[in-house]
């Protein structure tokens, strides 16, 4: 026999710990001394403490633990239960990188405040044109956004690539409202994103395969929109906060210079997704519609 305090040593379980495993029922003393109550436990038990501490690391919770231990689980039944828990540590790594992805977006945007950078801004006016327009669909989970985007880049070149697109080249990402982020980002639930994809006077309203419907719409010309290229910096990574800061530095630098900015931002692919799958092979222009101060 053990005493508790032994027990605890080899165990490096400690002593408060074994008494809530105790009330728990996931570990019970092998014998209490009627009279002075001391806990003894055996060195049989070692290997159920040992099991537990694992099962413990892995994340499980002590009601798991005890389901584990005191159940006659199956093989498929061990597997499905900590299946479960993977997903769920899934599910709080996506979580912690959206956080973290926020506050290290959050400290540069600080950053820019103190060392505001300097931006090769040109204002354009931007030409009429007739497009196809659809919406992307909203993804809260990164694979099931980046799968979505795939999908979408393939059914748009299959179809450009049949003739049901007569696509003149020009690709617009317009997001709408002043969040803007890239579309495989955990942060859009107030956000849209629509996609413009220039076509010729003869194009009609198509339907896709997984897409759905493909309206046309005769965009207007804006008559000012404040522009700038993005670096490949900003571009490493299309899932980073690289397209947002650049659209953010803008807004201010539009904003700083008289202007109103219009609660969009529109990105021109000269080249992008449908010319390459390396973002750091792109090239496009962020372009934010302003009124002037007149």
């Amino acid at each position: 026999m053990l005493k508790i305090g032994e027990f605890s040593r080899l165990s490096q379980v400690t002593i408060k710990t074994l008494h809530h495993y105790d009330e728990l029922g996931l570990i019970k003393p092998a014998h209490i001394d009627p009279v002075t109550n001391y806990r003894f436990y055996t060195v049989e038990q070692l290997p159920r403490i040992h099991r537990i501490m694992a099962l413990k690391e892995m994340g499980l919770s002590l009601e798991q633990i005890g389901i584990m231990l005191e159940k006659e689980l199956s093989t498929d039944e061990m597997r499905g239960m900590l299946h479960l828990k993977q997903a769920e540590i899934h599910q709080e790594m996506r979580e912690a990188q959206r956080q973290l992805s926020m506050v290290e977006f959050r400290l540069r945007m600080i950053e820019a405040e103190i060392n505001f950078p300097e931006l090769d801004v040109v204002i354009k006016k931007l030409e009429a044109m007739r497009y196809l327009s659809f919406f992307v669909a909203p993804h809260t989970r990164l694979e099931k956004g980046l799968a979505y985007r795939s999908m979408v880049v393939s059914t748009l070149q299959n179809a450009i690539a049949e003739g049901v697109i007569q696509h003149t080249g020009v690709l617009i990402d317009v997001f709408h409202g002043e969040m803007i982020l890239p579309f495989t980002s955990p942060d859009i639930k107030e956000r849209q994103h629509e996609i413009l994809l220039g076509v010729k006077d003869t194009q009609e309203a198509v339907k896709l395969k997984g897409i759905g419907q493909l309206t046309v719409k005769e965009e207007p010309a804006v008559e000012t929109a404040a522009t700038v290229m993005l670096e490949k910096s900003d571009l490493k990574d299309i899932n980073i906060a690289g397209y947002a800061e650049k659209a953010t530095l803008l807004r201010r630098w539009a904003i700083a210079h008289g202007y109103k900015p219009h609660d969009l931002v529109r990105y021109l692919s000269h080249r992008g997704l449908l010319q390459t799958s390396n973002p750091e092979e792109f090239i496009i222009e962020a372009q934010l519609p302003v009124d002037t101060g007149d």
